[in-house]
């Protein structure tokens, strides 16, 4: 069979670029806290890319490197046994609560809705992977909920869904913290938003 001959100016293939991890992918094959990892990344020992919404992403060769650096194998890490992911989602709608609740991705779950009130106060305590902000809330400013939840010592590091409606709230969340936009209506967008968190 002949062989084909490749023009010598030809261009050469082009190589598929690495796995982005998310930084608390990394955190939990190395066994720490997210904000550790974090820390690492703004320290330079691990290098990192971020999103437009400036959330963290480590290429799967400096992950490895960053684990191999901690005495971890990469696919030692990977084989781990990985706990369910919680998401708290802050709404008094019980509609909204159970439309998330079927959409969750795998190995996601609601986490555990005492009342919002009771919610502000206790996520500190046990921080999820994940919190959704119902930005239709009655009676309450959401986007000082988000200000709050970004500053808040063991929340900050938790990634940000805002949720509603309108357009306008959506635009405002994100100037106030939340690095994930969601119409309301779109359900089918919850599920891939929480699925790119991992």
């Amino acid at each position: 069979m002949p062989k084909t001959r490749v023009p010598p100016d030809a261009p050469a293939p082009t190589a598929r670029p690495p796995r982005l991890l998310h930084a608390g992918e990394v955190a939990r094959l190395a066994g720490l806290h997210k904000t550790t990892v974090l820390q690492a990344v703004r320290r330079g020992e691990i290098r990192a890319s971020r999103t437009v919404g400036r959330s963290v992403r480590i290429a799967l060769p400096d992950a490895a490197a960053f684990l191999q650096s901690r005495g971890i194998a990469l696919a030692e890490a990977s084989a781990a046994p990985t706990e369910p992911r919680t998401v708290a989602v802050l709404t008094e709608d019980p509609e909204v609560l159970r439309r998330f609740g079927e959409h969750l991705p795998t190995r996601w779950q609601l986490a555990a809705h005492q009342g919002l009130y009771d919610d502000l106060i206790t996520l500190g305590l046990r921080p999820p992977s994940a919190i959704v902000v119902d930005l239709d809330l009655l009676g309450l400013n959401p986007l000082a909920i988000l200000r709050s939840l970004r500053a808040h010592p063991a929340l900050g590091h938790v990634p940000l869904l805002a949720l509603s409606q309108g357009e306008a709230p959506l635009i405002g969340a994100l100037a106030h913290g939340a690095e994930v936009a969601l119409k309301a209506s779109e359900v089918s967008q919850w599920r891939s938003a929480l699925a790119a968190i991992e």
